[in-house]
């Protein structure tokens, strides 16, 4: 195993991106189009000095080289022997009938649907939008913005708009459908917003450094330019879900697996790597595997898993129940999609599949209906409410009857900004018996002891979905 820098944890953040209708009219040629026509008016009433005509408009003197160069080569000022410069005849015809604007020619227009995320106004490649929320942590938009979309929209296209050119967002093609690159925006005729919003979707890794186990800070989102608003709005959203050292509650959660082993990795408060590359190697050796990061992630675990479940007897039926632990950082990873799907599927090789989701209480239909949207795209026949705190709500299980158990524990650090993840998975059948029957024993256990047990429930609410 690498000793670089290492992923500890992964999380989906979605920032809302609206979508815009925008046409807009170009120029097909070199130069700055956009200020052609405020220029040009500017010299009808008066000739100017470059000076000027940089003080006025705010130029640096590389810019108002190219702006007149750009009118320079239309044949539309000329310089005078004072060192004016001043509309050629050519530049006093474009004012037709004496007409405040000039009329420019070889206007052209064009349109499409164009998406926005509204935290730092980057345009959207195809690529890097989505259409939902699920299984992410949606970044707050203030209401402002959201407001005010359409004109933050128009002005951003108009400031990035050779930008978005180069980086292939706005597409232009000519006359035989060849991409033009050499344009300049004139105006925006049209912005209108269209539908519900997509979404701007990325992943951020968590990472630590081996040498240490101290957090590494964050890495920049490489798929867009500015991100100032996002990286903030990343940091207030985990300082909001901020709770407090949990290692004391996760030692007495390790002492009922049994499990001395992981206590010893996270002994400090922080993970000891070089503890746990030893953890690691003995569990590789016993035919089991210890693992750091969120059980959905895990290749080389799921590829045991599913040689295990390719080798069943179809004859006996077995449970394969999976046990999502209190934590506001589970399932937010698109990953955990296809690894639930991939267990549904095959369930004709002989079990039956219950994903067990945690609830504060049977008759909480809010949440309830949470677990439902988030996995919407899941077959609801497998989809079990339970109630939280199974071993104080820390501790995620994974386990088929009589063949294998996965446990992994959420570690809440202060040395760590999200949820540290670490487990392991074991095909040591008294081990497994044992962690099952932890299991087991809660989800049927009566909702409070001390009642008749005919009048309240177990702990296991059975499916979320009652329709």
């Amino acid at each position: 195993m690498s000793k670089q820098n290492i992923t500890y944890n992964q999380i989906d953040f979605v920032v809302k991106a609206p979508r815009f209708r925008i046409v807009f009219s170009y120029m097909s040629d070199k130069g700055v189009a956009f200020v052609r026509e405020y220029l040009l008016r500017l010299l009808k009433v008066t000739p100017c000095k470059p000076a000027q005509i940089a003080q006025y408009f705010g130029f640096n003197q590389y810019e108002t080289e190219v702006a007149l160069a750009d009118l320079e080569s239309n044949k539309w000022i000329i310089w005078q022997d004072n060192g004016l410069i001043a509309l050629s005849a050519e530049g006093q015809r474009l004012f037709q009938d004496n007409q405040e604007s000039p009329h420019i020619p070889a206007l052209k227009e064009c349109g499409g649907e164009y998406r926005m995320e509204l935290l730092d106004s980057n345009f959207l490649k195809k690529n890097d939008r989505d259409k939902n929320r699920q299984h992410a942590i949606e970044l707050v938009i203030e209401p402002r913005v959201l407001s005010e979309s359409s004109e933050i929209a128009q002005k951003t296209f108009q400031n990035r708009f050779r930008q978005l050119i180069e980086d292939e967002i706005v597409e232009v093609k000519n006359e035989v459908g060849e991409i033009e690159k050499d344009i300049s925006l004139y105006k925006i005729d049209v912005i209108e917003p269209k539908g519900a919003p997509d979404y701007f979707r990325f992943t951020q890794q968590f990472e630590l450094l081996p040498e240490t186990g101290q957090a590494k800070e964050r890495n920049d989102v490489p798929i867009i330019t500015h991100q100032e608003n996002i990286q903030q709005a990343i940091t207030a959203q985990l300082e909001k879900f901020y709770r407090h050292d949990n290692l004391r509650e996760l030692r007495n959660s390790m002492a009922e697996i049994s499990d001395d082993d992981t206590l010893k990795v996270l002994f400090g408060g922080t993970l000891d790597f070089n503890e746990f590359l030893k953890v690691y190697q003995e569990h590789e050796q016993q035919n089991g595997l210890h693992f750091l990061g969120q059980i959905y992630h895990q290749e080389t675990l799921f590829e045991q898993i599913n040689k295990i479940l390719d080798n069943l007897n179809k004859i006996s039926p077995k449970k394969l129940y999976w046990l999502a632990p209190n934590d506001i950082y589970w399932g937010k990873q698109r990953k955990i999609h296809d690894k639930i799907q991939n267990l549904i599927d095959k369930q004709e090789n002989g079990y039956d599949f219950h994903l067990y989701l945690p609830l504060t209480s049977e008759r909480n239909q809010h949440e309830k209906q949470e677990w439902l949207n988030q996995f919407r795209d899941i077959s609801d026949k497998v989809l079990y409410g339970f109630c939280e705190g199974f071993l104080d709500g820390n501790t995620e299980i994974l386990f088929l009857e009589d063949k294998f158990a996965v446990v992994c524990y959420h570690a809440k650090l202060s040395s760590y900004p999200v949820t540290l993840p670490i487990g392991f998975m074991t095909t040591n059948i008294r081990q497994v018996n044992h962690i099952i029957s932890l299991a087991k024993n809660y989800l049927s256990s009566p909702l409070f002891p001390n009642k008749n047990e005919d009048e309240i429930g177990p702990k296991d609410f059975g499916l979320l979905s009652t329709e």
